[in-house]
């Protein structure tokens, strides 16, 4: 090895079998040391960057549980698939204010240890209740969720009835509007997209290219687990029952939906159909229901307009307190 590393540096009298050995061994160098920047950069953000809640054990892992504020009823976020908890922080200090509130990272994202198996949303939303039951947060909760987080909370208020207190749906798709064929194809596209990038993070790739300024929105997450939480999350898609959630399923547990006015941009254009009909099918859940438009909001309603966001949840924490209540007519 030390031999054929000499004659690479040398580059003298070579054969072409000599050179085609040398260019492996150079990338088999760079790989190791590509692999080895990111291990190490991954313990050093460990280090630098701790966990800023609790790490409360659930089966064979840990999930970090972020709480803050005091009066009941709780209010649990649930994040959108590939999509970080910090993103709600600002709409979490300010539901603070008036609600206890926790946001929390599924397994494998941030500061949540990974599940190496793959997972459905009947077992995330069973995770959720292991995790607020482990961790002493008692209910009823009123859950809040943003896109595919919806259909967690959706299941959890179906399994967990007497601890769910009401819910607020922020732009979440029901099961038939993901079930369309060319729905299916184009997720599992983006789940195969973001195994590349799990792939490339193993190297540090996402990292280094976070430095750039232009990246940093674009890339929310540059360690491996993150992005195969987020293939996961994509994963779980396949396995949706697709009927139409049956009107009424909620009978009269309080529910808020609210969804965007300005369309989905580019490649997710193809989510626009038939995702209005989709927001009402949610509304008829519960006969105790209200749907708003978010006129100036793209899909993520919680960066676009987050007062709006905050106060519906406000709206639905009185309605939910036995407090004063805003009547409101579904759109």
């Amino acid at each position: 090895m030390l031999h054929l590393i000499q004659q690479c540096i040398i580059l003298q009298d070579m054969t072409i079998a000599q050179i085609m050995a040398c260019t492996c061994l150079i990338g088999l160098l760079l790989l190791a040391g590509a692999f080895t920047y990111e291990h190490i950069a991954e313990r050093r953000d460990a280090t630098q960057h701790p966990a800023p809640g609790r790490l409360i054990q659930v089966g064979d892992h840990r999930l970090h549980l972020f709480c803050q504020g005091s009066n009941s009823p709780t209010v649990v976020i649930e994040q959108g698939a590939g999509s970080p908890s910090p993103l709600w922080w600002p709409v979490q200090e300010k539901i603070a204010s008036f609600a206890h509130v926790c946001t929390y990272d599924r397994a494998g994202y941030l500061w949540s240890e990974p599940v190496r198996r793959p997972r459905s949303v009947r077992e995330r939303s069973e995770e959720l209740h292991a995790l607020l039951t482990h961790a002493g947060v008692p209910g009823p909760y009123l859950l809040v969720a943003h896109s595919y987080g919806g259909l967690i909370i959706r299941e959890f208020a179906l399994l967990y009835p007497a601890e769910t207190a009401g819910l607020v749906l922020v732009d979440t798709p029901d099961e038939p509007a993901l079930c369309r064929p060319e729905v299916q194809k184009f997720y599992e596209r983006m789940r195969i997209f973001v195994k590349i990038q799990e792939a490339a993070s193993r190297f540090g790739l996402p990292r280094l290219l976070r430095k750039i300024p232009s990246m940093q929105e674009a890339l929310w997450f540059v360690r491996p687990d993150d992005y195969a939480a987020a293939a996961d999350d994509l994963l779980s898609l396949r396995s949706l029952d697709c009927s139409s959630p049956a009107p009424g399923q909620l009978k009269d547990l309080p529910l808020a939906v609210l969804t965007h006015g300005r369309p989905f941009p580019g490649p997710f254009a193809l989510l626009e159909e038939g995702w209005l009909a989709a927001q009402h099918r949610l509304a008829a859940l519960s006969g105790r229901s209200t749907l708003t438009t978010a006129d100036s909001s793209n899909h993520m309603i919680h960066l676009d307009q987050p007062e709006l966001v905050i106060d519906l949840v406000r709206q639905m924490h009185g309605v939910v307190s036995q407090k004063s209540i805003d009547s409101a007519q579904l759109a």
